[in-house]
């Protein structure tokens, strides 16, 4: 059934509301996904504080122009849907390429992350990528080491002075 003016324009409304907000989004392809499949990715999408909205793609074309999207937006046809990117894009790309691999359905077409461009092949490298937490306890280890090592070297000699001390006093007795 055909949608009306005023209803294209709300979903035009909704679709610039979800590309302007948040730091990027992801396009897949849904043409083969069963209801099962998206039901469980959108819960799980849910979780991480991410969205799937299956769209209509004249109306999101538009929202693309009027945003200024970097997208190429004539490079794509069939059902598609937009699923939002958090703080983390790895999470988010991680879920999808999991998707991708147990049932070969879901297949990223592009996205852009903080206004820049990706294409499908970029968004599965995005997937490869540690998550924000563990890069962040990886900056924070590097930073502690010289710290660690500095405080080692400190506290090195007067540890050997104190084994000395403590082995002498046990030959006393």
């Amino acid at each position: 059934m055909s949608k009306t003016r005023t209803q294209k324009d709300e979903l035009l409304k909704v679709y610039e509301n979800i590309i302007s907000n948040g730091s990027g989004y992801i396009l897949v392809d849904t043409s083969n996904l069963n209801t099962t499949v998206i039901t469980d990715l959108k819960r799980q999408l849910k979780e991480i504080g991410s969205t799937f909205t299956v769209v209509k793609n004249t109306i999101v074309k538009i929202a693309f122009q009027n945003g200024k999207q970097p997208l190429p937006v004539q490079d794509f046809d069939g059902p598609t849907a937009i699923i939002t990117i958090g703080e983390d894009p790895s999470i988010a790309a991680k879920l999808v390429k999991e998707v991708q691999i147990k049932t070969k359905l879901l297949n990223a077409r592009a996205g852009t992350f903080n206004g820049d461009f990706l294409s499908a092949t970029r968004v599965m490298e995005l997937a490869e990528l540690p998550s924000r937490e563990v890069l962040l306890a990886k900056l924070l280890g590097s930073m502690n080491a010289p710290l660690t090592s500095v405080m080692n070297a400190f506290t090195g000699n007067a540890r050997g002075l104190v084994m000395v001390l403590s082995g002498i006093s046990e030959k006393k007795q």
